[in-house]
């Protein structure tokens, strides 16, 4: 039988501090929420009530309209689906290499691949360009795809290899005995296995993929090629700032990630938890 916890007035003092992160956390997502449902004067008078005399749903109308919301749809799910399967075939592959290859090479790249995660991706944007630039695919979807794709693979490439590193190697010892190729072992014997990692690797990157705003905004012509977070800067002006048209697009652009979230997240914490064991 679990003992109840004993309450003292440290415990008072560490329930009464986290709910005032709480608080703190949930204010901006509770002052969206509301946004989205009122006019600007009345966001901007009483940001945390909402009556029945304030409730509008006109905002979210006019957001669809002005974020031309169907077309950045469009081309922000083309970037996070096709970049999320390069980053999934190709982190995965590298991930079984260097878990079950021995040898300092891969070692060494495991490394060097893993500290590029520390590396503000902001520092690389000029020179990112630069090389678009030069390969001919700057203000083109590949490139931007490319560039997605590329700065997620060492997250993807450091759960992939921590997964697969707990799996046993009883399964691998197994499938060479039966006259499994190497490549058979990966696509026959564990790529059945990393449906966890998978949905953890696809969750993280994305997101991040899904949300970006500066590859997107530096890399395409929003006119062109509209993605839902450059849409949606778009409310914000130099005089004007349309909040309730940005809180109302913030939600509909939320809508897809919180969907995936939610059929994926039994996996979510499975893969972190297995990756984290030898990663």
């Amino acid at each position: 039988m679990n003992e109840k916890k004993k309450v003292t007035p440290a415990v008072i003092i560490e329930e009464f501090i986290l709910f005032i992160f709480t608080i703190v956390i949930l204010s901006p997502v509770l002052y969206m929420l509301l946004g989205a449902f009122k006019k600007r004067s009345d966001i901007v008078k009483h940001p945390f009530q909402l009556t029945k005399e304030m409730f509008i749903l006109e905002n979210f109308p006019k957001a669809v309209k002005n974020m031309n919301f169907w077309k950045a749809l469009t081309y922000t799910a083309i970037i996070t689906v096709v970049s999320l399967l390069i980053v999934i075939i190709v982190s995965s592959i590298a991930g079984f290499a260097i878990a079950r290859a021995k040898g300092r090479l891969f070692s060494a790249f495991y490394g060097a691949t893993v500290s590029i995660m520390v590396i503000p991706f902001i520092s690389c944007l000029i020179p990112c360009i630069a090389q678009a630039t030069r390969l001919n695919i700057y203000n083109t979807l590949w490139g931007c795809i490319a560039y997605e794709a590329a700065w997620n693979i060492p997250m993807a490439v450091f759960l992939y290899t921590g997964f697969m590193r707990a799996l046993p190697g009883e399964l691998q010892d197994a499938a060479y005995i039966d006259g499994c190729s190497t490549f058979k072992v990966y696509s026959t014997v564990f790529l059945p296995l990393l449906a966890p990692v998978t949905a953890t690797t696809a969750i993280r990157c994305g997101v991040g993929m899904w949300n970006d705003y500066i590859l997107a905004k530096c890399m395409l012509n929003h006119v062109k090629y509209p993605t839902l977070m450059v849409a949606i800067y778009a409310f914000f002006g130099d005089r004007v700032n349309e909040y309730g048209l940005a809180f109302a697009g913030i939600i509909l652009a939320s809508l897809p990630m919180i969907i995936i979230y939610i059929a994926l997240q039994k996996y979510f914490i499975k893969g972190i938890v297995a990756g984290a064991v030898k990663g």
